[in-house]
């Protein structure tokens, strides 16, 4: 199940999107320990494509478990700009549930001993094969084919404003490692941005880690993985063994969620009890912060602009570059 967020025209006869659905909306809440509010997106739903261009294309991929929903604010952001975001939810791995056109629920697959290394190295392989099955479903879309499942009409001028010559893909936590080998084993993908992710599953390191990759990759990691110390060996390995263009940017008094829509969810007096999720940082800065450099990422290498923020060390003081 994806979503697609593009520049849009004739907004005005069109709904605005919720953010959850009323029938999920309840599992989500149940799953955080906190009730999200009942708020719309500022995108509107089934809106014609903005006509006479075409624009990059950006996959998302979210955290292990973890809905593509959360990713919903640096698509919009990525759209505004100008890009054709695309956000993934990975079947019978999505908790609580995966919904699907018309109110269908899928729920994630039973795992009495968690997220093991070795359920998370499934993960990793399935999340690969929706990923190629996404490019695959869009390069049909561009060629004005309709590959829905239920041939639900797309909206107009979807197919012409995919730009299938310049592909980026950024993800976070596992999203990131799935980011990040996706580009390794599909030449399609150009830049990869991994937020706050290893690129592998404990010491067993990715083709992208183990072999080394050639094209683009950013880093965003948080204060709370870089305190742990020797969390990431899987991002020394990549440094030791890729020539293509790598930073590692670290965000200070940031937890790992903090690269998603959750921060900004979590009301204010829960915050101190929620730093599992967020840290300290205040979530529109972190917000603000993690989208410009994605966007910064993606103008570089999918639109060949040379004045963004990464072409000089960060002047912010929430930012550190590792390397």
């Amino acid at each position: 199940m994806v979503s697609v967020f593009y520049p849009a025209t004739d907004v005005d006869r069109r709904s605005r999107a919720r953010y959850l659905s009323t029938q999920l909306m309840t599992d989500v809440d149940r799953q955080l320990g906190f009730q999200l509010p009942g708020v719309f997106t500022n995108s509107y739903t089934d809106a014609d494509a903005v006509a006479g261009g075409s624009f990059p294309v950006v996959l998302y991929s979210p955290g292990a478990g973890v809905t593509r929903l959360m990713g919903t604010g640096l698509a919009e952001d990525l759209a505004s700009r100008g890009y054709v975001v695309v956000t993934i939810d990975h079947t019978y791995e999505t908790t609580p549930a995966v919904e699907f056109p018309g109110g269908r629920l899928v729920q994630a697959a039973a795992m009495p001993g968690g997220i093991t290394p070795e359920v998370r190295t499934k993960f990793i392989d399935a999340r690969l094969l929706d990923t190629t099955l996404v490019l695959d479903s869009l390069a049909r879309v561009a060629h004005g084919d309709n590959p829905d499942a239920e041939h639900r009409a797309l909206p107009v001028g979807l197919g012409t404003v995919l730009d299938m010559n310049h592909i980026g893909m950024v993800g976070h936590s596992s999203g990131g490692y799935t980011a990040v080998e996706s580009m390794h084993e599909d030449h399609r993908i150009i830049a990869a941005v991994d937020l706050d992710g290893q690129i592998g599953v404990d010491e067993d390191f990715g083709r992208a880690v183990t072999e080394g990759e050639d094209r683009p990759v950013l880093v965003m990691t948080s204060q709370q993985i870089e305190q742990v110390g020797d969390a990431n060996p899987s991002l020394d390995a990549y440094w030791q063994h890729s020539t293509g263009w790598k930073r590692q940017v670290t965000l200070r008094d940031s937890a790992h969620y903090d690269f998603t829509d959750m921060p900004l969810f979590i009301p204010s007096p829960a915050r101190t009890a929620a730093t599992r999720y967020a840290g300290p940082i205040a979530p529109e800065r972190g917000t603000t912060l993690v989208r410009t450099y994605v966007a910064a990422m993606f103008d570089k290498f999918l639109r060949g602009r040379g004045d963004t923020v990464l072409e000089q060390p960060p002047t912010e003081p929430e930012l550190t570059v590792l390397r």
